[in-house]
């Protein structure tokens, strides 16, 4: 049975189409690991449908789906949840130029680069404020596993445009 990296990773490839590894799974590429039990993706939102046929044919079905999202699940206790951040074009292509190649246990996946994984967890955390406490750990930790890779003023521009306000002064203490 393949896993749900492989079937992710292997089934965009077979079909030509580019698909990021964020979130928990990403994390290891920046010498940072949590627990998780999904598989967090970003893709261009005009190739969700790709990423859809791939995790349909898997068993995979919509379980959850707003402007800029979606949930697919897995009848299969072996399989994670597979959750997609979807993007325009442009915002993709520009992650994906600036991504490196991951291993992740079983998959393949190109990683957005630190700093876009920080702008990503930033976003994430100003629009749903209930997330705060796992991606400000998140980023606190990508930034201590990483020291010097994020400038302060960059992570100072960085928070203010695209984090919660004060976000900046938690992380700061939190360093």
């Amino acid at each position: 049975m393949k896993s749900t990296q492989q079937i992710v990773s292997e089934g965009m490839a077979e079909r030509g189409a580019s698909v990021l590894l964020i979130g928990g799974m990403a994390l290891p590429a920046f010498d940072v690991v949590r627990q998780t039990i999904d598989l967090d993706c970003l893709i261009a939102a005009s190739q969700e449908g790709v990423l859809r046929d791939v995790l349909v044919a898997a068993g995979y079905n919509e379980a959850a789906r707003t402007a800029m999202f979606v949930r697919y699940s897995s009848p299969s206790v072996y399989h994670y949840d597979v959750d997609v951040l979807l993007v325009d074009d442009i915002t993709f292509e520009k992650i994906l130029a600036d991504s490196q190649l991951f291993n992740a246990g079983l998959g393949s996946f190109y990683v957005p680069s630190l700093a876009h994984m920080i702008m990503l967890k930033l976003h994430a955390m100003k629009n749903n404020r209930s997330r705060e406490l796992k991606d400000l750990s998140d980023i606190v930790e990508l930034l201590r596993a990483n020291p010097g890779e994020i400038a302060e003023k960059a992570l100072q521009a960085m928070c203010r445009k695209y984090g919660p306000e004060g976000v900046y002064i938690k992380l700061k203490g939190s360093l």
